[in-house]
């Protein structure tokens, strides 16, 4: 009995790390836009989301105190762009690109 538990055992570490290692930066369970839905859902937009929070961080710490305020309301509309995507006839691949576009732009600060 003991050695058919070890593989369940196994098989529930792994799932709870692949779960972990597939949410994004914000809480799932307080997620109320269809776009971020679709990111808690989709492993690889979860890493986009990820990848972006952290460049996102990394760029506010970088930026003087003046013209934080400035990035601050860039990133809330580029938030409401990316909400908006619900409305695309291809909204997985909308938020893609969304993302990729504004890593890029951050990229270039």
């Amino acid at each position: 009995m003991r050695l058919t538990l070890v593989p369940i055992l196994v098989a529930a570490v792994f799932t709870g790390q692949s779960a972990l290692a597939a949410s994004p930066s914000f809480n799932c369970a307080k997620a109320t836009h269809e776009a971020e839905k679709l990111i808690c859902k989709d492993a690889e937009l979860a890493s986009l989301d990820r990848s972006l929070s952290q460049l996102y961080t990394l760029v506010l710490k970088n930026t003087p105190a003046r013209e934080q305020r400035v990035l601050k309301a860039e990133q809330r509309g580029w938030v409401k762009g990316r909400d908006d995507c619900w409305k695309s006839s291809d909204a997985r691949g909308c938020i893609v690109g969304a993302y990729e576009d504004r890593i890029a732009e951050l990229k270039d600060r």
